[in-house]
């Protein structure tokens, strides 16, 4: 299958400690191949397998590092 980039609008990041907590807790999911936090943008880029269950799973991580994921 191929990869699916997108882009999440994330709001709460404030350092590169914070965008190191999301690449961490989103990188670690199963069918992510890449990520990366922007602090500054206020967005996530996402490379990943391309079914719900990853993207969904993707947000729930942001969520759970008590970030907030617009849209």
């Amino acid at each position: 299958m191929a990869m699916v980039e997108e882009t999440l609008r994330v709001t709460g990041m404030h350092c590169p400690k914070c965008t190191a907590r999301v690449e961490k807790a989103v990188g670690a999911l199963a069918g992510v191949e890449s990520v990366v936090a922007d602090h500054e943008a206020d967005t996530v880029r996402l490379a990943y397998d391309g079914t719900p269950e990853t993207l969904a799973a993707a947000k729930a991580a942001i969520t759970a590092e008590e970030f907030a994921v617009e849209g």
